[in-house]
């Protein structure tokens, strides 16, 4: 009998020790995402004078993916795919979430629902700590009674462009002590270090219990900003530059904070850093004064910028590491990785199953990550609904299938094609060459149309050619009003250096057809509106 009860111990103890065992092998999750950083801001994609040594090495022992899409032009849309596995046009974001008014008007929500699966909440109930620190914006701002992060599944979080505990709460900075907004000049130069400030304590305290992170800067999102001593790095570098600069190696310096303390921790090996950014880099403006003079990133010679459906707005980097799983040191140029397959890839890498009933947009992707041949079985789907008042950002629609991108109007009557295995900077329009191509992803993307929530019609000008009656001087002379670029002049926009704020107004309120207090592209560019 006795013998029994020993046999029995023992095999409880191993028992204990196969759960302990799973338990720690089960890998940490790091996920960094910048904001408006351009594919070509890296040293490692050619950059002639940014510094990003920091990225460069998480580079050269992760691999480095050349065909990495997000799934929107701008922030809270591709903030949705990361978090969902859903193409976030199911959810209705199109745009960057903003006040009632504005969502209301663009037919949106004015916060991501947090009841859905969202990534972290799996990963909290299988036991991991979870924390988001640093930008939010998957609600609008100032909305009182908006979901806290905690009710998406996080333990803990610290952010700015959302609700809760704002990212300085709680920290100490040597040279920064006072509470800040990112549109603020001082602040911006410190929000990514409060961010990291918090993520090193939670690092620290996570013990030995798996954690997963969203560290997500401010960099290089407008206001861009360095200190004086950021700028030391740059000593002969003139402005704008100086500055952009400064700002996306002060970046680098932060996200090094992170990955030595992991090394420190002795957690290197089995901890997934990722790094990308939630779309391309901002339009910039040349006057200094502008709160976009400093934004000049750049998309490595990609078509296109952020809001624009081409490369330079939806491909962004994308630098994953895990040295327990991941082969270092490869380019991969082939492989279709978009933001979508982070949900089933992450859940599957920890051993985490996917929610019953689930249906995402994205494929696990981790057979890539090790290095194993892989082909996409989805294709994939854009929708642009914000402004097309550049001409880089004229494609409403997209579709990825296999090597081939499709870009088009809302009406079918204009329509790109490329062979992205070999016209990556889309140079080639191809749709002439291959009509039975372009009608079926046409139909294809009618018919993923087909399945999205209603949404308000497309309305934005010059898409298939401009009205007849359309002035093009005035369309100029909106794309340089349109600062913010948000597709809207205010009326602080409109009235610009005018002294005559009387007269404007009344010119600003008669052009304004739908009394909204705002003016769109059409009404304003209408000779007689």
């Amino acid at each position: 009998m006795k013998i029994l009860i020993y046999l029995w111990s023992a095999l409880l103890l191993l028992s204990n020790v196969c759960s302990f065992q799973a338990e720690a092998a089960r890998p940490n999750v790091v996920f960094i995402y910048a904001d408006d950083w351009g594919y070509g801001d890296l040293s490692c994609h050619g950059h002639p004078g940014i510094k990003t040594p920091n990225l460069d090495q998480l580079a050269k022992e992760g691999v480095d993916y050349q065909q990495f899409t997000v799934c929107n032009p701008v922030c809270s849309p591709s903030r949705t795919a990361i978090m969902t596995g859903h193409f976030p046009a199911r959810h209705r974001i199109h745009q960057a979430i903003s006040g009632p008014e504005k969502n209301k008007s663009r037919g949106m929500p004015d916060w991501l629902d947090p009841e859905l699966p969202h990534l972290p909440k799996m990963f909290q109930q299988a036991g991991y700590t979870t924390g988001h620190f640093g930008k939010w914006h998957l609600c609008g701002g100032g909305i009182e009674d908006a979901p806290l992060p905690t009710q998406y599944g996080y333990d803990e979080s610290a952010v700015w462009t959302g609700p809760g505990k704002h990212v300085f709460n709680g920290v100490k900075l040597p040279d920064f002590d006072q509470d800040g907004a990112p549109h603020d000049e001082e602040a911006a130069s410190y929000l990514s270090t409060a961010a990291v400030e918090h993520t090193l304590r939670f690092i620290k305290n996570a013990g030995n219990q798996p954690f997963f992170i969203n560290l997500w800067l401010h960099e290089t999102h407008h206001l861009v900003s360095a200190t004086e001593a950021d700028k030391a790095a740059y000593p002969d570098t003139p402005e704008p530059q100086r500055t952009y600069y400064s700002a996306v190696t002060r970046a680098d310096k932060q996200i090094g904070r992170v990955l030595a303390l992991l090394e420190e921790l002795g957690k290197t090996e089995n901890t997934i850093v990722v790094f990308s950014s939630d779309n391309g880099p901002e339009n910039s403006h040349p006057n200094l004064g502008d709160k976009l003079y400093y934004s000049v990133g750049t998309t490595g010679g990609r078509k296109g910028r952020k809001r624009s459906l081409f490369m330079g707005g939806v491909g962004t980097p994308f630098i994953v590491r895990w040295p327990a799983k991941i082969p270092a040191g490869r380019v991969d140029d082939s492989t279709v990785v978009s933001g979508v397959d982070m949900y089933p890839t992450l859940l599957n890498a920890a051993g985490i199953d996917l929610p019953e009933g689930y249906q995402g947009d994205g494929e696990n992707i981790l057979a890539a990550w090790q290095g194993e041949s892989f082909e996409r079985s989805k294709p994939l789907f854009w929708e642009w609904q914000g402004n097309h008042t550049k001409e880089g950002n004229w494609p409403v629609y997209g579709m990825r299938k296999g090597d081939w991108q499709l870009l088009m109007d809302p009406h079918g009557e204009r329509i790109e094609l490329y062979d992205m295995s070999k016209d990556l900077l889309q140079q080639n329009n191809l749709a002439d060459r291959k009509p039975d191509l372009v009608n079926q992803m046409v139909d294809q993307i009618r018919a993923w149309k087909a399945t999205l929530p209603p949404s308000p019609p497309h309305t934005a000008v010059g898409l298939s050619g401009p009205p007849k009656k359309i002035n093009p001087n005035r369309v100029k002379i909106f794309q340089t009003k349109d600062v913010d670029g948000d597709g809207v002049l205010s009326f602080e926009e409109y009235l610009g250096r005018s002294k005559d704020q009387k007269k404007a107004k009344e010119i600003f309120e008669r052009f304004d057809d739908n009394h909204d207090g705002k003016l769109s592209q059409p009404e304003f560019v209408t000779p007689n509106g």
